[in-house]
């Protein structure tokens, strides 16, 4: 039994690195199942088996990033503001290499209005390396959190090259004017 569910998890995750790939490079509207199973190696069947819609999928792909982000600021070590630092270095990071992706997962993620909608795993991130009042900490990772958003934002609205360097400079800016 466990080297069966070995090989799903095994299987789970190529088929998520063929979907991420192909949404990258066509759009999430321009690839059929068909693609993602053909990148994979793996019938379309098997693709539906693990995930029943695009949907399904996005979710999947929204939640591992999101579990990435947590084991990176754990292996980090890091917190406070250098936590928060960590946060949005990681994010940037996979946002440059993937922007058109990260850019929809985060879309759908907002608009789905699930409960346990991985991007409040983010914002509780920062609000564990918030310092001060408790009453602050709200208005704080509304302000982070936007600043992301909105530097995301900016490089598409100018379509500017998505260089992770860069924007982790300019977030580190922002984020020393947000938290002083």
């Amino acid at each position: 039994m466990g080297a069966e569910s070995g090989k799903r998890a095994v299987t789970k995750r190529t088929i998520m690195k063929a979907a991420r790939k192909l949404y990258e490079k066509q759009g999430i509207e321009n690839t059929a199942f068909s693609d993602i199973a053909e990148e994979a190696g793996v019938s379309r069947s098997t693709v539906f088996n693990y995930f029943a819609s695009t949907s399904d999928l996005l979710t999947a792909l929204c939640g591992q990033e999101v579990n990435d982000l947590q084991e990176a600021y754990d292996e980090s070590g890091c917190c406070g503001r250098e936590g928060i630092m960590c946060i949005f270095d990681t994010l940037l990071m996979d946002t440059a290499c993937y922007p058109q992706l990260v850019t929809q997962l985060i879309y759908t993620a907002v608009m789905s209005g699930e409960e346990n909608n991985p991007l409040r795993m983010i914002e509780q991130l920062i609000r564990k390396n918030l310092q001060g009042k408790e009453s602050c900490k709200e208005e704080k990772i509304i302000l982070l959190t936007g600043a992301y958003y909105g530097i995301v934002n900016h490089y598409h609205l100018h379509d500017m090259a998505f260089d992770a360097d860069k924007m982790k400079k300019e977030m580190r800016n922002m984020i020393d004017m947000i938290l002083g």
